[in-house]
Order: structure tokens, then sequence, then C-alpha cells
């Protein structure tokens, strides 16, 4: 509640005009807010009718209550700002665009605080039917980090990547060792975490040096042709390892699947994590650099 709350008391989110496909429009016609209560999850359906997992306090039904009568607009903002976000900055929704279509363009984005001016947005899709009754068929996506006080994102969201890489790893294996048998732990940690925890490093030191080495706008007015095509190739170098990763983490999720195990469940989540940030980096970083450069403008 307190990140449904902070969003709706925000100021207005300034939202340039966005043309929407078909594909596009469909996803916002069906778009779910998701947020967290002290029991269970508030979910906002398209028309913003409010669904619970479990039952609210009488607390947080009043909050709710106020807040869908006095903040349908601020609501709306934000889904729109969600989409132009996901659409522009990301290449999440394309990514999974087929997984989005065939469950009838239902989207389940939940937003969680993170910092000060930013919320991680976790996306779901979901078979068609009653969300709450189809809750445990939902089907995880990736993620994506909302910056709340601009619409740039500072190095074309690489900050935000370089944290998150390292941090799902981390996450990664202390589930395996909640959830894997002992032995298994062993095996898992000599055949496929020490490698994805040097990879993650190796990413994380590639992307401080494009911190480090290049402004926060990296675009044709900042940089010259020359240092764009230079951050292009240092972005593709990071993105090569992001790919060796996603390979060792598919090989873990193969493994787990095989014996059977729930910790597969987690792995599967880095590896589309990692999966869609090679994708943003390949589409939305390199092609919109080469594009730039090559002065080709559809």
């Amino acid at each position: 509640m307190r990140t449904l709350r902070a969003l709706v008391e925000r100021e207005a989110f300034e939202i340039p005009s966005l043309a929407l496909d078909a594909f596009h429009s469909r996803v916002r016609e069906r778009l779910h807010l998701e947020f967290f209560l002290a029991h269970g999850r508030l979910i906002l359906t398209p028309h913003l009718a409010p669904l619970t997992t479990a039952e609210a306090t009488a607390e947080e039904r009043e909050q709710v209550r106020t807040i869908l009568a006095e903040e349908l607009e601020s609501l709306e903002q934000l889904k729109l700002y969600l989409l132009y976000s996901l659409s522009l900055h990301s290449a999440l929704l394309e990514t999974n665009s087929h997984h989005i279509a065939i469950n009838d363009h239902r989207l389940i984005s939940r937003l969680l605080a993170h910092g000060p001016d930013a919320c991680e947005v976790k996306i779901y899709t979901q078979p068609p039917g009653d969300p709450v009754e189809r809750y445990g068929d939902r089907i995880y996506l990736g993620r994506d980090w909302l910056p709340l006080g601009s619409l740039r994102r500072p190095h074309l969201g690489l900050g935000s990547l370089r944290q998150s890489v390292p941090e799902q790893v981390a996450k990664l294996r202390l589930r395996l060792e909640r959830h894997a048998r002992p032995a298994e732990r062993a095996a898992l940690e000599r055949e496929f975490l020490a490698d994805l925890s040097e990879l993650a490093d190796e990413f994380a030191h590639k992307a401080d040096q494009i911190l480090r080495s290049y402004p926060p706008e990296i675009t044709s007015q900042s940089l010259g042709r020359e240092a764009l095509l230079d951050a292009s190739r240092d972005f593709r170098d990071a993105k090569h390892v992001l790919v060796e990763a996603e390979t060792t983490a598919h090989e873990l999720e193969q493994r787990l699947l095989a014996a059977g195990s729930e910790a597969a469940r987690y792995a599967t989540k880095l590896r589309k994590d990692l999966i869609n940030a090679i994708h943003y980096i390949m589409v939305k970083v390199n092609g919109r650099i080469s594009d730039a450069v090559n002065g080709i403008h559809i």
C-alpha cells in the first residue's frame, strides 16, 4: 500500500504523445496493476476495480476506497506512463509478445518501491479468467525499473541493469540453498553458480567502465559519431557477457528441471531477466545508436 499511496500522491506524470499499434493498444486495455498488502496482493483491473488475493485489513480497504474515489485520473496516467516506459525504454514487451498475445494481452504489473524516486516493475502475463482464481497461473516475463522523476534514463538505463544482475545471481544462490538438497547444492555451486557469479562481476565491471566513460545522455546531441560508435562497442561487449550468463543459467535450469527440483523456477526467472537485458542492449541501444550514426529515420 505504501507504494500505491506514494504513486498517486506524486505530481502528475508528464507523458509525451505515444502512438500505439494494435498490440500495445490491447496491452493497455488489459493492463492490471498489482501492489503488496499486509497479507496478499491488491490487483487493480483494467477498469480499476480492486481485487485482493487475501483478506485486506479494514484500514487497507478504506485506503483503497479513498484512492479509487479521488485518484482515478492519476492511476490512468500511471498506466500510460508505465506503457510508455516499457514500449520505448525496454525490450520486455517485444521479447515476450507471443506469450502476452496468446494470453489475451493480459499484463500484470507489480510495482515495488526502488529507491527514493523509482519503482521496480515485475511483469507477468496470465491466462484469461478471474485474476484471483488464476493467480497461481501467472507467467513471469521479466522486470524493469521505472524512473519517476524523469522520462529519460541515465546511460540508457545501464545503471539499473548493473545493479540488478549481480543481485539476481546472489538471490538465486540463496534460493538454491533453501530449496535444493545438500548434495545437489555442492554440484550446482561447482558447475554453475561460481561461473554465474564470475560473469555477473564481469558484467558489473564492464558496466562501471561505461558509466565512467560516457555522459548520462548518450545521444547524437551529446556525443559525436566516433564516441557513439565506441559506446555501441562497449555496450555490445557487456551484452556478450550476459549471453554467456544466460547460457549458463539455461544449463542450470535444465539440470534442475530434470531433477524435478522446485528451485528450477528461480533459474528460469534469472534466465528471462538476462534474455530481456540482452534484447534491450541489442535493439534499444546498439540498434538506435547505429540508426542515429547512419542517419536512418523511418
